[in-house]
């Protein structure tokens, strides 16, 4: 199927999505304390300190960050259902809004419009799931075109 995806989608959903996931889980594994001091930019110069409760969510986390990376691997180099890649980039479209409104939540008006304030993991939650958002909105509107491949066999139709 994701042969069947325009050029632009393909690329960001079948390599960038999964490097970005990827990075997510081996930050969570390997900088747990940033991992979790960074989700919420705090003014103090000290990082939080990490609870066995905190490390845990945060290993938990990394974890489903793997997940999404292997799923969305399988899906989109296995199926060649577009229903299917349909259905499952709307479930990460609702996931995305899942994402990024508590983030922008817990971060507050005035942290989520000073953008140049942001860290790599303000970035990560709300610039690139933004992003993502935005190129499955676009892709669903067919603002890249129909793509290419054929599908089941047969050649795409309008």
């Amino acid at each position: 199927m994701a042969s069947s995806l325009p050029p632009f989608p393909r690329f960001v959903f079948t390599i960038l999505e999964p490097i970005s996931e990827i990075a997510g889980f081996l930050t969570a594994l390997f900088r747990t304390p940033y991992f979790i001091s960074a989700q919420y930019q705090h003014t103090s110069s000290s990082p939080l300190s990490s609870s066995p409760n905190a490390q845990l969510l945060a290993l938990q986390l990394g974890n489903a960050y793997l997940l999404l990376a292997l799923v969305g691997i399988a899906i989109l180099q296995t199926t060649r259902d577009e229903k299917v890649v349909r259905a499952y980039l709307v479930a990460l479209a609702v996931a995305d809004v899942g994402h990024v409104a508590p983030t922008m939540w817990v971060m507050g008006w005035e942290r989520v419009v000073d953008v140049q304030g942001w860290n790599a993991m303000a970035w990560g939650n709300i610039g690139a799931t933004i992003f993502l958002f935005g190129t499955r909105v676009a892709y669903f509107m067919g603002w890249f075109g129909r793509g290419g491949g054929k599908v089941m066999g047969k050649e795409k139709g309008l």
